[in-house]
């Protein structure tokens, strides 16, 4: 595994074990670069359609109790 520095930290290139069955490296990218740009309060969602993931649904929350 070789790593490099980013701007979010670390980066990863890896060899995998075996191929990608569903996603392709372009998504691979889009996803881990979605989800470096995700808040706390985050969720990332993959919505597959027929049989191929199509989007990426970014959620994210915000905490509105009054803590003072």
């Amino acid at each position: 595994m070789d790593r490099n520095r980013t701007a979010f930290g670390l980066a990863y290139s890896v060899e995998l074990g075996e191929p990608l069955r569903v996603l392709t490296p372009k998504q691979v990218t889009a996803i881990d670069k979605a989800l470096a740009e995700l808040g706390p309060y985050s969720e990332l969602r993959l919505i597959k359609q027929k049989g191929v993931v199509r989007y990426i649904v970014r959620v994210e929350s915000l905490d509105i109790s009054a803590k003072a």
